[in-house]
């Protein structure tokens, strides 16, 4: 049975992980937030009203759809456990940071560079 993956997340999901969402957790269809949420996903306050969130998650998804969560800490927890009593299943993309340091052309700076790279989806 194919499931969704439904996204409360900052950005598009990379080649890698669409591949992965299709062939590890069996998603056909990818659900982004829609730009005025995305922003509000991006900006939270300890007073954003994360109802909004949750009315998107129960619109858009159903009992065994995946939920991939992050951001804000406060609001994934909240997203995290509301996904669970809607059983769905809340997931997290973990990655691998390669971080490359290399001088520049003044003697007193150091420009860090990191590359993620997906390794996987797990449950919360």
């Amino acid at each position: 049975m194919d499931k969704k993956l439904i996204l409360l997340f900052s950005h598009k999901l990379t080649p890698q992980q669409l591949k992965d969402a299709e062939e590890k957790l069996n998603c056909k269809e990818i659900i982004y937030l829609n730009e005025e949420l995305s922003k509000l996903w991006q900006n939270i306050l300890p007073e954003t009203d994360i109802q909004v969130f949750k009315d998107f998650l129960m619109k858009n998804g159903k009992a065994g759809d995946y939920v991939l969560i992050q951001g804000e800490w406060g609001t994934v927890y909240n997203m995290v456990n509301f996904a669970k009593e809607k059983n769905m299943i809340p997931i997290y993309s973990s990655t691998a940071r390669k971080v490359v340091e290399e001088k520049s052309s003044s003697e007193n700076q150091v420009i860090k560079t990191s590359v993620f790279e997906h390794r996987g989806f797990y449950r919360y």
